[in-house]
């Protein structure tokens, strides 16, 4: 059965044990950025696949949420950046990873209203503000932690906004099921959770797989990515997950 996850840190942290079959489950992953598993997802390509908490909203006629699997943090989030002395206004072109995830969502529901925004993969956003192709750019990934060393400004920690707003932890990404193989359900987040124990257990064995998938390879980068994102929100959402939904369908 396929899985489709993301390269980022989180993803590969949480799943190096099923990756190289250290826990044996039957699964054989694929690796795509996410707007292309939330567009993938609407075809329903993937039986198992990492979603924007964005898509899953539109989405749960073919996918069930897993309790195991999420990425979510206080206050953590993608962060809208520009260049040195540029105005924000509702007016400016601003960059996302893809209109159908989290971050574009936490742009929109920090700026109050409608944006001009402007889909890229976000391995490309850094370079397009610096060369002018839009104004500003929401980062996520390892990106929200350098954007600084790279010549940009921080205009808004997307996540701090929307948890002083909502007290609620940032729901950026999620594992989900379809339909058809819910039956799975309860295995799937049995081996999730024990992959991610497997990481914490060993992360000298981990973090090496996790830097042979990074986008940027500093240690301590990839460490505060891992330890902000992969916590107790991804062994079980049970306690928040009404809420955190909710308060997305509003946005």
């Amino acid at each position: 059965m396929k899985f489709a996850i993301t390269p980022c840190p989180n993803d590969t942290f949480s799943y190096r044990a099923l990756i190289e079959g250290e826990i044996k489950s039957g699964l054989s992953f694929v690796f795509e950025d996410i707007e292309t598993l939330n567009l993938k997802a609407e075809r329903g390509e993937y039986p198992v696949t990492k979603l924007s908490f964005a898509a899953y909203l539109k989405l749960r006629d073919k996918y069930e949420l897993l309790d195991a699997g999420a990425a979510m943090g206080m206050a953590a989030g993608p962060v809208l950046v520009g260049r040195a002395g540029m105005p924000f206004d509702a007016s400016r072109r601003v960059i996302v990873p893809g209109l159908n995830t989290t971050a574009a969502l936490l742009v929109k529901f920090y700026a109050g209203g409608q944006l001009d925004l402007r889909p890229m993969m976000f391995r490309g956003i850094t370079g397009a503000i610096l060369a002018g192709e839009a104004d500003f750019g929401v980062l996520i990934h390892e990106g929200r932690f350098v954007f600084r060393s790279q010549g940009l400004e921080l205009v808004e920690d997307l996540g701090a906004h929307w948890t002083r707003k909502t007290g609620l932890p940032v729901p950026l990404g999620c594992i989900c099921v379809r339909r058809d193989f819910a039956a799975r359900k309860a295995e799937l987040e049995e081996k999730i959770r024990e992959s991610i124990a497997a990481a914490f257990a060993d992360p000298d064995k981990t973090f090496p797989f996790v830097k042979m998938h990074a986008q940027y390879l500093e240690d301590s980068v990839l460490k505060k990515h891992v330890y902000a994102f992969v916590n107790e929100y991804s062994k079980s959402i049970a306690g928040i997950r009404e809420k955190v939904i909710s308060c997305l369908e509003k946005c």
